[in-house]
């Protein structure tokens, strides 16, 4: 009999499972609690600040605010929830299933690519949090907030996904209390209303980009979301795994969105913690606190599954090596180091550095996202032989899957024409008054070239799982 057994297996043990199958004894959870991880997850400053990227940069008025915030968060939602589907059937990580659409050495394409997301969006949040830390306080800008908050993510990944779990579920909670009571403020004390006619009309180039918006938010976590959804029971209905997660996420994130859009729809220009400080001084810290917590959770999501991603690399180039709680750590440290070396750079707008980040991403996410699911849920059926995935040369997938890399590349360069931005503007986004479907093209076209491909392919009978 095995006494340790029941410590191991407690949800707040260190977590010794990495990229491979997760056992049965250690399923545990319900899909209640992987709603509520994912409306934690999306309760953080960068919500509100994107939320006045709709007024702000996007210039809609906060009633079309809230549309393309339900649209965009809506659709992004939707194949975000697919991907999350695939955890509890799985058992394992979602870049190392991508190795079954892609070949054990063509999916290192796409890891590589998000893991440059995961170290970008954590760069990003910890220069944010640096920002918070300088406009509560005052002073210079100094870097000890960022290295403080680097030290509190590295121990969260070190210790692993169960209290990342509770964690992210326990501070849900404190963050949308606060955040109500930031937009309450705003409305019933400093009487902050918005500038623009509620119902003014916006260009068809600035709704779509802002929709554009809510969609990326929602796929960006499409590469990471069953690593959070893995540990369900295996008999968890795919059905029941969607909707907890779609219905997390999209109200996670719509509501904080729609403050921020609410704040940046209004005359306000200077930060909230002045606006505070002026008739309260402990809530300004409280608020300021609650802020920098936030960060922590989203950064530790994102270095947590980077971590993953890079066992999941390591393994595929050397297939002798066993991946354990103590890589993760290393890895996790690695990465931020990383992270905020990139951090201490950056430099400029927040709200267009972030713009620019969430435009990229979209390019290159969204044909990985539509060969996944057509793959999963239109070839296969779920049906994979799970051990091929750590088959030095990918077992019966290969090494390269030839059609899933010819579809990435292709939705990615298809995209080009309709691209509208700062930076660029494509001849066919030109031709329709600067309206960006690069996503849209970026979805359909490989998605629908892939299963073709596919479809056509004589294809062996499909391994069972195992």
């Amino acid at each position: 009999m095995d006494i340790d057994a029941p410590l191991r297996n407690s949800v707040l043990a260190v977590e010794e499972d990495t990229i491979f199958p997760i056992p049965a004894d250690r399923r545990r959870g319900n899909t209640r609690g992987l709603c509520l991880v994912w409306l934690g997850a999306n309760q953080n400053i960068l919500a509100i600040l994107t939320g006045m990227i709709y007024c702000q940069v996007c210039h809609l008025s906060l009633f079309w605010a809230a549309l393309a915030i339900l649209a965009g968060n809506g659709v992004g939602g939707m194949f975000m929830a697919l991907h999350a589907a695939q955890g509890p059937h799985l058992g394992i990580p979602q870049m190392q299933q991508t190795r079954g659409q892609f070949g054990a050495y063509g999916a290192l394409l796409v890891i590589v690519v998000v893991i440059v997301m995961y170290v970008g969006f954590t760069a990003t949040l910890l220069a944010i949090g640096r920002e918070q830390v300088q406009q509560a306080l005052g002073g210079p800008p100094h870097q000890l907030p960022v290295y403080v908050l680097a030290a509190a993510i590295l121990s969260l990944c070190i210790v692993g996904h169960g209290w990342i779990e509770r964690f992210v579920v326990g501070f849900t909670y404190v963050a949308a209390t606060a955040f109500f009571a930031l937009a309450a403020f705003f409305l019933f004390y400093l009487h902050a209303l918005p500038v623009q006619p509620l119902m003014a009309l916006p260009s068809m180039h600035d709704f779509v980009a802002a929709v554009s918006i809510g969609v990326l938010w929602q796929v960006a976590y499409a590469p990471y979301v069953s690593d959070y959804s893995r540990y369900l029971p295996a008999d968890t209905p795919e059905r029941d795994a969607f909707w907890s997660c779609m219905t997390g996420s999209i109200i996670g994130t719509a509501v904080p969105t729609f403050l921020g859009a609410y704040m940046g729809s209004t005359a306000w220009a200077g930060n909230f913690y002045a606006a505070i400080h002026a008739h309260y001084t402990l809530p300004t810290y409280v608020l300021l606190g609650i802020v920098l917590i936030s960060i922590t959770v989203s950064c530790t999501m994102q270095i947590y599954c980077a971590a993953l991603s890079c066992m999941t690399l390591f393994y595929t180039m050397w297939p002798t090596w066993r991946p354990t709680a103590r890589s993760r750590g290393l890895l996790a440290g690695g990465l931020l180091l990383l992270s905020v070396l990139l951090t201490i750079m950056l430099s400029g707008d927040i709200l267009h550095i972030l713009n620019s980040f969430i435009e990229f991403l979209l390019a290159v996410l969204s044909p990985w996202t539509a060969i996944n699911l057509v793959d999963y849920y239109l070839i296969r059926h779920g049906d994979y032989d799970i051990w091929s995935f750590f088959r030095h040369d990918g077992g019966i997938y290969g090494r390269f899957n030839r059609p899933a890399i010819f579809c990435y590349i292709m939705g990615i360069v298809v995209q080009v024409p309709f691209i509208s931005n700062e930076l660029y503007s494509g001849l066919m986004a030109r031709q329709m008054d600067g309206v960006d479907l690069s996503w849209v093209v970026g979805i359909l076209l490989p998605g629908l070239v892939y299963w073709l491909i596919c479809r056509q392919a004589d294809s062996p009978a499909r391994p069972a799982v195992r």
